[in-house]
């Protein structure tokens, strides 16, 4: 999730914390009572139920969700973002590198001694904040992608990610949090639509989703099945509000990740839960279609926002851009 400005980072939070107090999915762990912050907080029972790996870094939360995947999630930052090691036998796909606030690149080789490939769903600061620590990373050839790898983010562009209200400190006293940034990384290669990426024993389809951001992609294993969804589609409220996010662009995505679902057997996305029936996406192209026709009305939210309720997902869409 990109945002504009300190501000606009803030309202987005008033937002979430507004979505958790209606009853509406979002992260477990958000919530409008002062006595309690992010150390105070249950992990999601959904994580509770996957097999944990242990690691040195209590920062992340390992899972193995089958088939040499393993997904490497922050629970204690309201993002609650989850990155993907892919393994195969020569060698292994790092989907995401995640907030950047500790070292996943430490976590990793824990994981494997494997060469590592990087790729990022998208590139938003929560998804490529450890890019930096690794020296093979393909990237989308946009220009969005070519300025977000260039730049990265300023600490007034993060700052709000490190503050009490948005993590949990005592997991991570190391971090300097006055001097947080998301820093800049170089491409290895640039990529397009339909791209494989060959890890020896299993290919990786690269399959371009643009909507919530410019250069958003999914991944898509024929062999497990395995569909990768980033922040196109997950169990929480799908924020399409970003000042680069196209509905229309969306729902032809939506439309794609459908197809994709149908033939997958379990769907990884990068916040909130990691294993998710690949039914919530078909559920999901069937909402927007509703959404686009105005056969649902949504609630309004602060700071122009529309939110509609599906149950165990939601759009919270900017209402400039159902006007447009």
């Amino acid at each position: 999730m990109r945002m504009k400005s300190l501000g606009y980072r803030l309202g987005i939070l008033v937002i979430l914390l507004s979505i958790a107090c209606s009853g509406n999915v979002s992260a477990q762990s958000l919530t409008t009572d002062k006595s309690k912050g992010w150390c105070d907080k249950a992990l999601r029972p959904e994580l509770l139920k996957l097999k944990e790996i242990k690691t040195s870094r209590p920062w992340f939360k390992v899972y193995d969700v089958g088939n040499h995947v393993f997904a490497i999630a922050e629970p204690y930052n309201y993002e609650e973002t989850i990155a993907y090691l892919i393994i195969g036998n020569k060698k292994a796909l790092l989907f995401d590198t995640g907030m950047g606030m500790d070292s996943i690149s430490l976590v990793v080789k824990e994981l494997t001694q494997l060469p590592i490939i990087v790729l990022n769903s998208h590139t938003h600061f929560d998804h490529i904040g450890s890019n930096h620590e690794f020296s093979e990373i393909l990237a989308m050839n946009t220009s969005y992608t070519r300025a977000n790898a260039a730049n990265g983010y300023t600490h007034l562009q993060v700052r709000n990610e490190v503050t009490p209200e948005a993590f949990c400190n005592t997991r991570l006293p190391q971090l300097d949090t006055a001097a947080y940034y998301t820093h800049p990384f170089k491409v290895s290669k640039f990529i397009d639509d339909n791209h494989i990426i060959d890890l020896g024993n299993r290919r990786i389809q690269v399959i371009t989703t643009p909507g919530h951001a410019p250069d958003a992609i999914c991944l898509f294993e024929l062999k497990t099945g395995y569909l990768s969804t980033g922040d196109s589609f997950y169990i929480g409220p799908i924020f399409l509000f970003d000042e680069a996010t196209d509905l229309k662009v969306y729902r032809r995505s939506i439309n794609k990740m459908a197809v994709l679902a149908s033939k997958a057997s379990r769907v990884l996305p990068a916040h909130n839960i990691p294993v998710v029936d690949p039914a919530e996406v078909m559920k999901a192209q069937k909402a927007f279609s509703r959404i686009e026709a105005r056969k649902i009305e949504g609630k309004p939210g602060d700071f122009g926002s529309i939110i509609f309720d599906f149950g165990e997902f939601s759009y919270m869409i900017n209402a400039k851009l159902l006007r447009q």
